[in-house]
């Protein structure tokens, strides 16, 4: 298994982990938990910043990590395999991507809350990244 696999492996675990928290914890907020719209959006903006804020740095120490653990694999220059499993996510995560756009403008165009907005756009790119991710997965695992 090659460092990209890795990496890959990592940020899924990273991202569907902290984001699966994330959700869960602001679930009750989300659906109409009884909080005013100013609160909710305090409530959901001070985790959304934690959670990204989480991802980014514990994304960094796994990548030391995989990287000390294995400096030849780190330092390898990505063949065309790995640009075609790579370009292969991107367009699928790219697809879900536009979906949650898409519905990010509507719900702007109904006039629903702000903190709904802004959380349909985060789940919209971790969504995506998770298709990624896991397209990428497949990719390298049966070949592209």
């Amino acid at each position: 298994m090659g460092f990209r696999e890795k990496s890959n492996i990592a940020m899924l675990v990273l991202t569907g982990g902290v984001y699966a928290w994330y959700f869960a914890s602001t679930a009750n907020v989300l659906l109409g938990g009884g909080v005013s719209a100013e609160e909710a959006l305090e409530l959901t903006n001070t985790k959304m910043l934690l959670t990204v804020g989480a991802v980014i740095i514990a994304s960094i120490v796994a990548h030391i990590a995989l990287a000390i653990a294995a400096p030849s694999e780190a330092e390898e220059a990505a063949d065309e395999r790995d640009r075609l499993v790579e370009m292969r996510g991107d367009q699928r995560g790219g697809f879900v991507l536009a979906l949650f756009a898409l519905a990010a403008m509507a719900s702007a165009m109904t006039a629903q809350p702000y903190y709904l907005i802004a959380n349909l756009v985060l789940a919209g790119l971790v969504a995506s990244e998770l298709v990624k991710g896991v397209s990428k997965l497949i990719g390298y695992r049966r070949g592209v």
